[in-house]
């Protein structure tokens, strides 16, 4: 019984420790950053260098996976519009934001368009006052 009551207090402090900083994030800060993140798609390899963290992976649909060099290096996506973003659920712990939406956007991989509407998921880490992306998965089928 006592291994199992230690088990309930640690719960009960790591569940107090974890809730004050998932409150911390609004959607508002959540969404400002996927704007940054896709407005520096729309910019630029510069603009690019500026929030992908050196850590930075991306996953797509059609099993292409690129690192920061890979992405900064051509393997990057083409916006030229962004139509919305939507249904956005966001999570957080310390310096760590999750956030998963859909995307309404116009978008070419390669030359190919990319599905309009799609999940994307994109995990990013606090560097000081900004957000830099760490992981990206886009969910969006390149259309035939």
């Amino acid at each position: 019984m006592r291994s199992f009551s230690r088990i309930i207090t640690a719960a009960a402090l790591i569940g107090a420790v974890a809730s004050p900083a998932a409150a911390q994030i609004t959607n508002e800060e959540a969404e400002a950053a996927v704007m940054t993140w896709l407005d520096a798609i729309i910019a630029g390899p510069a603009a690019l260098e500026l929030v992908l963290a050196p850590e930075f992976q991306i996953q797509r649909a059609d099993g292409n996976g690129l690192d920061r060099a890979g992405y900064l290096g051509g393997g990057a996506a083409t916006i030229t519009e962004i139509h919305g973003i939507h249904d956005l659920v966001v999570t957080a712990h310390g310096d760590l934001m999750v956030v998963r939406y859909l995307l309404v956007v116009a978008e070419t991989i390669g030359g190919v368009t990319v599905e309009r509407e799609a999940p994307r998921l994109s995990v990013f880490r606090r560097e000081g006052d900004r957000w830099l992306i760490v992981a990206h998965a886009n969910f969006a089928r390149l259309e035939q």
